[in-house]
């Protein structure tokens, strides 16, 4: 219990011949009896100085309760620490892998609602929805779905409302989003409209995307998503995009950012006339000339 790299993980398992019989009862006992001293912990006592022991301690009763076939047993362990969301995820997943479908779906749900005021932990969410789905409790399904979406925005939670919401729900997460980026500030490290391209993205919605962008700008890695998702149909600022990226890679220099470069003016050739292309590739070459190994891979 006292090791601070687990060294003696799974020792029971792996010490069982040693041990024999007499030894492995006394393991269990000294076990379950400090286990017995360790209280309950419950939503807000999350990082107690001993939550490591919780964990020591049922994984060595894990091991006896697993070998007995006791899966009831093995549920009352999990019970024991139900600090956060992911501790309601474990107990409600293991609920699930035994056969007890109806009780990891009432595990989810208490552990929703017992930490609804925090941001929303997306697994237990989607795990929980996936069950009132499957339940045909689909109305409670959305409306866990829009709770977490409008505390915190992803994409694959958008996904699943589309999926349950249809074009309803495409318009409202929209509206949603649009609103959120009035209130939003944008930061070196953070684009609040990144999460709105990729979905409109996901959505081949590229003149709403591209007006987003304009609107509010993106990170580089966004800008180039969509300037790739949307080359048939934008060939003009897909074009504008890449020579931007261009020229800031050109400009950081090091071989494999012009390796990067050189890429990206490869595909530029197929959006465009070969004149227009040749012409860019000139005024690169006369823009960057000392700068000999980009130079040699635009030959």
């Amino acid at each position: 219990m006292a090791s601070n790299y687990d060294m003696f993980q799974g020792a029971a398992a792996l010490y069982a011949d040693v041990l024999g019989e007499e030894g492995l009862g006394e393991y269990r006992r000294l076990a379950a009896a400090a286990w017995e001293r360790l209280p309950p912990l419950r939503a807000g006592q999350e990082g107690r100085d001993a939550s490591a022991d919780y964990d020591r301690l049922a994984e060595i009763l894990d091991f006896f309760a697993e070998q007995d076939g006791d899966v009831d047993a093995r549920v009352a362990l999990r019970t024991k620490d139900l600090s956060s969301a992911w501790r309601y995820l474990q107990l409600a997943e293991f609920c699930r892998a035994h056969g007890r479908e109806d009780e990891a779906l009432r595990c989810a749900e208490e552990g929703l609602w017992l930490f609804e005021d925090d941001h929303p932990d997306e697994r237990l969410v989607t795990f929980a929805i996936e069950l009132l789905i499957k339940a045909g409790r689909c109305v409670e399904a959305e409306a866990h779905l829009w709770r977490a979406f409008e505390k915190q925005p992803s994409l694959e939670l958008y996904k699943r409302i589309r999926q349950l919401a249809g074009e309803a729900g495409r318009d409202r997460a929209l509206k949603f989003l649009d609103a959120r980026l009035a209130r939003e500030q944008r930061t070196r490290w953070h684009y609040p409209t990144d999460l709105l391209v990729s979905i409109l993205i996901h959505e081949k919605m590229f003149d709403e995307a591209w007006a987003a962008l304009r609107k509010h700008g993106a990170s580089n890695g966004f800008k180039e998503r969509l300037a790739q998702a949307s080359e048939a149909t934008h060939p003009r600022e897909a074009l504008e995009t890449y020579a931007e990226r261009v020229d800031q890679l050109a400009t950081i220099g090091g071989n494999p950012t012009y390796a990067e470069a050189a890429a990206l003016i490869t595909r530029m050739a197929a959006l465009r006339d070969g004149a227009e292309q040749a012409a860019y590739v000139a005024a690169l070459k006369a823009r960057f000339g000392r700068r000999r190994n980009f130079l040699m891979l635009l030959r």
